[in-house]
């Protein structure tokens, strides 16, 4: 019997250890794309160089509501593809989604925002926050991700599409060579010096 008082008793402690650990266990939540909303927060203000202006005014805020154009439409018709807004082959370059498939999206994420900050920059839950923010180191250990060439090749072909057919992986509306330098003079939106003070 003095046996058995003792088993209980560890048992329980041991359930009782299990329990506080889990509970005191900060649990990890996987990353997701937060939307360009939340980026607003802070990059819409004007002291720190309102890095969402230049973004509200390129076509990769228009990138999604472009898909649902009279020309997108009979293109992917004429070429026995869904609906735009529903082809995976448009939806990868047209939104921020569909670049990241399989991250989960946060409440504040919209598919209608086209190519947000997150399709340059990563997905933004861990790196989001204005203290990681202040560093660019603190940016790209959370995750963060700078945009380069690289960055916009996995989208923008060298080469533009001038037959304007499917025969390789470019988008059959990019008719122009995409060059780098150029256009990112275009989309470039720097902090400014103050808040990397």
């Amino acid at each position: 019997m003095k046996y058995i008082s003792y088993l209980i008793f560890f048992a329980f402690i041991a359930a009782l250890l299990f329990f506080l650990k889990n509970a005191l266990e900060p649990k990890q939540e996987p990353v997701h794309i937060t939307g360009s909303q939340m980026c607003n927060e802070c990059h819409g203000l004007k002291n720190i160089g309102d890095q969402m202006t230049p973004w509200k005014n390129s076509k990769h805020s228009g990138a999604y509501t472009v898909l649902f154009s009279t020309k997108a439409i009979d293109f992917n018709k004429a070429n026995g593809l869904a609906s735009p807004d529903k082809e995976e082959k448009c939806l990868k370059c047209h939104t921020t989604e569909y670049r990241f498939k399989g991250t989960p999206k946060g409440e504040f994420f919209n598919i209608t925002e086209g190519v947000g900050c997150e399709g340059c920059h990563g997905a933004g839950s861990e790196y989001s926050s204005a203290e990681i923010m202040k560093e660019e180191s603190s940016f790209i250990r959370s995750g963060g991700v700078k945009g380069d060439e690289k960055t916009c090749l996995a989208c923008h072909s060298t080469k533009g599409n001038k037959e304007k057919t499917l025969n390789y992986d470019a988008c059959p509306f990019q008719l122009e060579d995409f060059d780098y330098k150029s256009a990112f003079e275009k989309i470039k939106h720097p902090l400014s010096i103050e808040f990397k003070k």
